[in-house]
């Protein structure tokens, strides 16, 4: 997504390596070449079951394709020196180019905690298909030069399953790029403290912690604190039901998803964003409403914990599910506000700088 392109104009922008960018479709699909924003996207085609049936089954198939697409590109394999995958499934084709020229970097990035996609497709709960996704995912794994996780506890999930043997580890975190989302005076409401929750309404994104904490906060006769939501999913029924159900429209607002550039101006209408995810990689939201000047809560235990000092968590961070102590933080900041300061410097020039010092160095 979105931070995706972000990565690959900030690599392409430091000027170490020539980037094209392949993006595979379903074998059936007509879909095109196209140019995003300028960065030009080539697809090819990948052999596969639908719904994650059995992977790997078609990967001659899928490797014969992103071949002919390079030599379409009059790009030879030997000019070849970084390949670098995103989610496992993608995996095996950094490993099918790199049996063909050795010199090749293969790198694998992991953006989720499920980093073999055991959960994906009809047939996840079938233990015989996990374990065939499992033993694939494994056998992808083993071949990678680099695994990337965008946090440690990334990297965690990966180092959970003993089979896979780590030739090397990097935690990149996901960069934001302050060209787009930076501070802009004069946008905040000066009656209500307004906060801001974005995420697909899924039950672990946990908006209803949320929901409640503002709730409890009502009861307590606050009431200039304003919630806006933005996203959609299977949960946003029932979070809407609560919202009627207990009478908090007048705190609550749900809005439907927004183009990714036109979120800077929303981070900063905002006084404090929050997003109580409890099963969460990283979440490029967190630093994207932070380089907008705008603190954030999350879920201790989580990616974006790590970038928070150990004796800043009682101000930024909650247990899961815990709407009081989420009600106790809200009402500090409304009424204290609290400069927050990050372990790191998130922008992410400033991170893939640091990042091709290790690569080159491992080159």
């Amino acid at each position: 997504g979105p931070f995706v392109f972000d990565q690959v104009q900030a690599i392409a922008q430091t000027g170490n390596y020539k980037v094209l960018v392949l993006k595979p479709k379903p074998w059936y699909s007509n879909e095109k070449d196209y140019d995003y924003e300028g960065v030009k996207v080539y697809r090819f085609n990948t052999y596969e079951l639908p719904s994650n049936i059995l992977p790997g089954l078609f990967n001659l198939l899928s490797v014969w394709s992103i071949l002919r697409k390079l030599k379409s590109l009059n790009i030879n394999n030997k000019d070849i020196r970084v390949v670098h995958a995103h989610v496992t499934g993608t995996g095996f084709l950094a490993n099918a180019l790199k049996r063909r020229n050795p010199v090749i970097k293969t790198l694998l990035q992991h953006h989720g905690l499920d980093v073999l996609s055991l959960t994906n497709g009809r047939f996840s709960n079938f233990s015989w298909h996990r374990s065939w996704v499992k033993a694939y995912g494994i056998r992808t794994c083993n071949l990678i030069g680099l695994h990337i996780g965008v946090s440690a506890k990334t990297l965690e999930y990966l180092r959970a399953y003993p089979e896979i043997k780590i030739k090397d580890s990097y935690v990149l975190y996901n960069g934001v790029d302050t060209s787009k989302f930076y501070p802009i005076e004069g946008l905040k409401d000066p009656v209500y403290f307004t906060i801001g929750c974005i995420g697909n309404f899924w039950e672990l994104k946990d908006q209803l912690t949320l929901i409640k904490a503002i709730e409890k906060l009502g009861t307590e006769g606050i009431d200039n604190v304003r919630v806006i939501f933005i996203g959609s999913g299977a949960m946003l029924e029932m979070c809407r039901k609560y919202v009627i159900q207990h009478k908090l429209s007048r705190y609550i607002e749900f809005r439907k998803e927004v183009p990714h550039k036109e979120l800077c101006q929303f981070y900063n209408t905002l006084h404090l964003f929050v997003l109580p995810s409890y099963h969460e990689a990283f979440g490029c939201v967190y630093t994207e409403a932070y380089a907008c000047g705008v603190p954030f809560i999350g879920v201790e235990g989580q990616g974006i914990a790590e970038l928070i000092s150990e004796q800043d968590t009682q101000n930024w961070l909650i247990k899961k599910g815990d709407f009081e102590n989420l009600s106790k933080l809200i009402l500090k900041q409304l009424n204290h506000p609290l400069k927050q300061q990050l372990t790191i410097n998130p922008e992410i020039n400033h991170l893939l700088s640091i990042f091709f010092s290790k690569l080159n160095n491992n080159a």
